[in-house]
């Protein structure tokens, strides 16, 4: 019986990570394309000074921040101009007149970024831990007695508070971020690990800095989405098909994509059917095509996540293009 037993369980246990496997690799569609900045800045923004930020960790967000910023590629081209003070003392521009003469004016950034940020750091005593140990057992090395054990912990907070502000030429402010942060953790008596302060400080200036990055800059990026692979409710002739054109997705997803939108004419209204196809819309760039059917999908079934997030998608990187249009015609 017990062989039985064991076989029974490594059956089930193969079949777990079978499975398990097949979820790793579930289908998917790549879509490729650059995705609006969370913060609309004006077109005309590109030549950017950055100022010295000042406070104990002014430093370390401004290195950080300048290398993201500057590592702002948007097909091919750099997105941004970083200068610093030094480089702008005595910067000219050369402006050719129409009768030829060349004449200068000073540099002038189209933004300029500042700010300071500050950390405060708390070592507080906390609540101890409650453990049991043993305290006597019996002649078979059984635990008969247990008494209650408080070990002494505490717990290390750093706080970091930004005051950044980017404004125009003019003045005008174009953006800030005076969110704080705060990373915490707690330790005992009973491990010698003790949390970094510079480690947290570490952390919250970068999460900080990538942020920044993306409330200022679009981002050109490649996602495989998955496929929706539900087919109920589908016609039961369609389901084999439905199947196949999934599984094309995985090296031909052309003929997926001819799979699924040859099953719209019996299918008009389902939900997978229509989120699919609008995902191979998307993935060939035809962006107003792929919003009407992520639209329809969330009409079949209401509050679905894969066409909300689909047409999230979509609408940010409509937004890009027109800001890059918008940029090019400066």
């Amino acid at each position: 019986m017990s062989g039985k037993l064991n076989l029974l369980k490594s059956i089930t246990g193969a079949a777990a990570m079978l499975c398990a496997l097949q979820s790793a690799q579930a289908e998917t569609i790549t879509v490729e394309g650059v995705y609006a900045s969370r913060v609309d800045l004006p077109a005309d923004v590109e030549l950017v000074l950055i100022e010295r930020f000042r406070g104990d960790l002014g430093q370390d967000l401004e290195l950080d921040l300048t290398e993201r910023l500057g590592d702002v590629y948007i097909r091919g081209e750099p997105y941004f101009d970083l200068i610093t003070p030094y480089v702008l003392q005595g910067a000219v521009v050369e402006i050719e007149g129409n009768d030829g003469t060349v004449s200068t004016r000073p540099l002038v950034p189209d933004a300029q970024l500042r700010g300071t940020v500050r950390s405060e750091v708390i070592d507080r005593k906390v609540d101890p831990k409650i453990e049991r140990e043993c305290i006597k057992r019996n002649a078979e090395d059984k635990c008969i007695e247990r008494r209650e054990v408080r070990i002494e912990c505490r717990e290390l907070s750093v706080r970091v508070d930004p005051r950044l502000l980017l404004t125009s030429a003019n003045g005008q402010q174009l953006y800030s971020q005076t969110e704080s942060r705060v990373a915490a953790e707690r330790y005992c008596a009973d491990h010698d690990d003790v949390p970094s302060e510079l480690d947290l400080e570490n952390d919250l200036i970068n999460t900080l800095a990538s942020e920044i990055r993306r409330d200022l800059a679009p981002d050109q990026s490649r996602r495989d989405i998955r496929v929706m692979e539900s087919r109920k409710d589908l016609r039961k002739e369609d389901r084999r098909a439905f199947r196949n054109a999934v599984r094309l997705t995985d090296g031909d997803v052309h003929s997926a994509c001819d799979g699924f939108e040859a099953l719209e004419g019996a299918n008009p209204d389902h939900v997978s059917v229509l989120f699919n196809i609008g995902l191979c819309h998307e993935s060939s760039g035809e962006l107003e095509a792929a919003l009407d059917y992520y639209a329809r999908a969330l009409v079949a079934d209401p509050g679905r996540d894969y066409p909300t997030d689909g047409m999230r998608r979509v609408r940010s990187r409509m937004r890009a293009e027109e800001n890059l249009a918008a940029r090019a015609a400066l």
